[in-house]
């Protein structure tokens, strides 16, 4: 009897022979000049820089196929069949245009000043629209240096209050905004037939024009202090910020009902602040032998929405301006309906079922739909993160240590492939609701995205808090001494001991806190052993 094989031999490579050829051509022409002075006038010091730079680019790419050649001896196009061939080319070009200079002037080295501008030109604007100037200035005192301070707090060493101002432009955005500007539609759908045998390919419009496009920009403002005590054992700094983003490109539809059938381009509507601190604080000493060095860093930071096009008559609870940018809505879970009675008993999707996640009615209209979404306003940035580090050294031997963390940040856990695409994780299986688990706080079993509360991890279940604290590098290592080295004729050997991200501290079970994304691949742990060697 004759039997088919089990297993097929599979091919590699393609079945008949074809060829793509492609070539591409560019090229970046860069042109900048420097004038740089410096005077000093007794106490008076004097620095003045002028500069500019001008950027040419373009590039050009061509490619072309053929398939259903006779055979392999040509690899030349011109021998492939006539069916089935293609060929594409684009181009492009870019040009800029920057002037830019600094001006630094201190008296007595105590009263410090600083200007800078820049004045940038880009090919992404309108020729009105095109340059755009960007000034900042600081200002700096060194009050350590003055009599009165070392009279009276001369076990402070050195002290400066300093404070800037300043603005820099964006043009990292999709160039020509301010044309109407045409493609062609793939779709086969937008084809039509001239003679009665050639099928034409038909231009669209892409965009709206927005005639008055121009930089958006960022105002930093900054004021800090740096000091000294105890001749340099103790350093200190510590700084407030306050950057507004402004004209940041946003679309006007949120305002524009759908009817009309609009869609609006892109203008430079968009305001978002950002501020915080930054602190920093080390000590260095020494104790007979032991040489010691603690340091630590901490940073709080916030943002929020100033304006920009959000739907009329959103629910408060809803808003987003005045909130963190990227802050989602999410259906607030409240449990786990354990049986048909609470399915019936509370509002619910359609679809609901014992086992799945109940979602709070927050309007209390007795259903559940889109207006019970909440915007949470923490996300998956946090708002405080900060470091220790401490360097020990005695006789010999020495050790270093870092550790680091983070706070205030929100991560969604969901996991899209389960079920029929993957396997669960172990944290969702255990403790999970059974016909004879019903008072579970975890959902029952799911297929990948089927059910309503794993649409895209679109409730709170799947949040979780993402603080932690992680021993992110330690070396422990012996330097041989001066005499041994010279016996041995050496100069240097030094053996140690490393590792990277060794312990974590979170309550995270199955992914790492510091990535954002529930499929991404954790950080490894590191051990290194090793020897330097000089001769």
């Amino acid at each position: 009897a004759n039997h088919e094989p089990l297993l097929i031999e599979g091919k590699k490579g393609f079945s008949d022979p074809q060829l793509t050829q492609s070539m591409s051509d560019a090229n970046r022409v860069t042109l900048n000049g420097l004038i740089n002075y410096e005077r000093r006038l007794g106490d008076h010091n004097l620095r003045f820089l002028l500069g500019s730079e001008r950027s040419l680019g373009k590039s050009m790419n061509f490619s072309a196929f053929r398939k259903y050649f006779v055979s392999t001896a040509i690899d030349e196009l011109f021998a492939g069949g006539e069916l089935e061939k293609n060929n594409n080319g684009s181009a492009s070009e870019t040009a800029r245009l920057n002037y830019f200079g600094r001006v630094n002037y201190d008296y007595l080295e105590k009263y410090l000043f600083e200007f800078v501008w820049r004045y940038d030109g880009s090919y992404i604007f309108p020729k009105d629209k095109r340059f755009g100037f960007f000034p900042g200035v600081s200002l700096g005192w060194k009050a350590s240096g003055e009599d009165f301070w070392r009279d009276n707090l001369s076990f402070i060493n050195y002290f400066k209050i300093r404070g800037s101002w300043g603005q820099t432009g964006n043009d990292r955005i999709e160039a020509f905004q301010y044309l109407s500007s045409y493609g062609y539609n793939s779709s086969a759908t937008a084809r039509y037939i001239s003679n009665m045998t050639e099928e034409e390919k038909i231009l669209t419009e892409l965009r709206i024009p927005n005639p008055n496009v121009t930089w958006e920009v960022a105002n930093q403002s900054n004021i800090g202090f740096d000091g000294e005590m105890f001749g340099g054992k103790l350093k200190f700094s510590g700084d407030y910020f306050y950057n507004l983003r402004t004209n940041i490109l946003w679309q006007r539809n949120a305002s524009v009902p759908g009817s009309t059938g609009l869609t609006l381009p892109r203008e430079n509507i968009g305001k978002v602040a950002n501020q915080g601190v930054e602190l920093q604080v080390g000590y260095k000493n020494k104790s007979g032998a032991l040489n010691y060095e603690v340091s630590v860093n901490g940073g709080y930071q916030k943002n929020k929405i100033k304006f920009w096009d959000e739907t009329p008559g959103v629910p408060e609870y809803q808003r987003s301006t005045g909130y963190p940018m990227n802050s989602l809505l999410y259906y607030k879970a409240i449990g786990v309906f354990k049986d048909k009675k609470e399915v019936d008993d509370y509002p619910h999707l359609a679809n609901a079922r014992p086992g799945d996640i109940i979602f709070e009615d927050v309007n209390s209209d007795g259903k559940i739909n889109g207006l019970d979404r909440q915007r949470v306003y923490k996300t998956d940035l946090p708002t405080f993160i900060g470091g220790l580090n401490i360097d020990l050294a005695y006789k010999n031997f020495y050790a270093a240590v870092f550790f680091q963390g983070a706070t205030g940040a929100l991560r969604n856990n969901y996991y899209e492939f389960s079920g029929e695409s993957g396997n669960f994780l172990a944290e969702d299986v255990s403790g999970r609701w059974t016909q004879t688990n019903v008072n579970a706080t975890k959902p029952r079993t799911w297929n990948r995205y089927g059910e309503y509360w794993r649409n895209g991890g679109n409730n709170t279940y799947w949040l979780q808090k993402s603080d932690y604290i992680r021993l992110k590098n330690i070396e422990l290592g012996y330097t041989l001494p001066s005499a041994l080295l010279n016996k041995l004729h050496m100069s240097g050997l030094r053996i140690y001991v490393s590792g990277l991200n060794i312990l974590t501290l979170d309550k995270l079970k199955d992914y790492d806190p510091e990535t954002t994304s529930a499929i991404a691949y954790p950080l490894n742990k590191v051990y290194n052993a090793g020897f330097n060697l000089n001769f």
